[in-house]
């Protein structure tokens, strides 16, 4: 597919499954050693995430999990051992998947299948802890490791972006308000220092309803703050997928409610209606990728790759996927016609995903491949899709063709015929757990 580069994820439970560094599961050490060296074999730059949604089980139950401090210390031993381990061998590190994404949703999702408890209360704790476990990950890599490998470490994102129902400034307060409690919670204070105003205040608001004497979220401490002074991140791992549209609670016996994805945030943000969530199956929505990447920009400078962007297969159309070529084109085409626009740096794209593969809420129900792994039959035999092969040409022309959508050749007046790749120095393709860069 002349890819250049691949994002994957080690699985922190197959290389410690105790959580002790200690006792590795050398088996699983090893596996990764040699992934990684038949990677860069085959000339293509690994792109490692830390942790995607997984930790030893064992952890959970020794110290609870990412709603208490001791999580962040097991985590910083882990990235230790990573990059003692692997870091000769890896320059792009990404430490924990979409902390957003996690904190707000999968404890929700993880108490229903009975492994934890979904504490209404837990959700600031488990950003706050996930951000402490970046900011002395990446401490720790800029003062022990980074002059002998050289390497960068970025903090992963979920961004949708939130698009105001109206220009009225109640619905872009809304929309803005949304953002920096799902998004900003999570990325604010590894570029800014601290919390948003807007997000101590909304929480802190519903904690004193509550009668708490402690705030949901808690405050970094003076030495914290400290090293947040000194560089918490060398790039944004944007996730981007779909987007919101949200207007302001104008009635409060509006009883509309939030999408399950977003329930815990509801009551810190009551004068806020979401309108629809507007997931995208046409492939043709240029907004998301836009207003994703813009609203990060602006809020962070902060150079941005885009980590997954992908397009789910609730059709079944199997390996003739001229819609998700047509949704990457689309959005490759966007990315750079925004980065141009307003001169936002952002090192590569990465496609969600390079093979079908089981998705957490989805199982193998909604694929995103671009390679069609046959499960039904139990043969696992690969097969490329169409999407495959417009990366493919993309590789060797060095150029993102246009893609009309399917039973559609009408070409979008604001793109060129084909945009020009050179802007990008990394695009790619989804595999196991991660992305390919071309």
């Amino acid at each position: 597919m002349k890819l250049r580069s691949l994002r994957f994820s080690i699985s922190w439970a197959r290389v410690l499954p105790t959580g002790d560094r200690n006792h590795p599961n050398v088996e699983g050490v090893n596996f990764y050693h040699d992934y990684i060296d038949e990677v860069i074999k085959n000339d293509l730059t690994p792109v490692v995430t830390m942790a995607h949604f997984d930790q030893p089980f064992a952890l959970e139950n020794q110290t609870g999990g990412w709603g208490y401090p001791e999580m962040v210390d097991k985590f910083v031993e882990y990235a230790d051992f990573l990059f003692a381990t692997y870091g000769s061998k890896v320059r792009y590190w990404i430490t924990i998947n979409e902390p957003n994404n996690y904190c707000v949703y999968f404890p929700v999702v993880l108490a229903k299948v009975g492994v934890g408890s979904a504490d209404e209360l837990g959700t600031y704790r488990c950003m706050h802890h996930m951000n402490l476990a970046h900011l002395r990950t990446y401490r720790l890599y800029r003062d022990k490791y980074y002059a002998e490998q050289k390497g960068l470490v970025g903090a992963s994102l979920l961004v949708w972006p939130a698009t105001p129902a109206t220009t009225r400034c109640q619905d872009v307060t809304a929309a803005d308000a949304f953002m920096q409690l799902f998004a900003g919670t999570s990325m604010h204070p590894l570029v800014h220092g601290d919390y948003s105003p807007v997000t101590r205040r909304l929480v802190d608001s519903r904690t004193a309803e509550l009668g708490l004497n402690a705030s949901r979220l808690p405050h970094f401490t003076a030495a914290e703050r400290e090293q947040l002074a000194k560089g918490a991140l060398d790039f944004i791992a944007l996730n981007v997928y779909n987007r919101y549209t949200v207007a302001y609670r104008d009635n409060p016996a509006d009883s509309s409610q939030f999408p399950r994805l977003l329930k815990p945030l509801e009551d810190d943000l009551p004068f806020v209606r979401m309108v629809g969530g507007e997931y995208d199956e046409t492939g043709s929505d240029y907004l998301v990728m836009h207003d994703a990447v813009l609203w990060t920009w602006n809020a962070y400078r902060i150079p941005i790759i885009i980590a997954e962007n992908g397009f789910a297969d609730v059709q079944s159309m199997g390996v003739k996927d001229t819609m998700r070529a047509h949704f990457h084109s689309t959005n490759i085409r966007t990315l750079l016609r925004t980065m141009k626009e307003y001169g936002i740096q952002v090192m590569g794209y990465f496609a969600w995903s390079l093979l079908d593969l089981f998705e957490f809420t989805a199982g193998y129900s909604r694929n995103f491949g671009l390679v069609h792994v046959d499960y039904a039959s139990g043969t696992l035999d690969r097969t490329l899709k169409e999407s495959a092969y417009f990366f493919t040409r993309i590789g060797r022309t060095g150029r993102v063709p246009h893609v009309p959508a399917p039973g559609s050749s009408a070409r979008p007046a604001a793109l060129p015929p084909g945009a020009l790749l050179a802007a990008l120095p990394l695009l790619a393709g989804g595999a196991l757990r991660g992305a390919l860069l071309l």
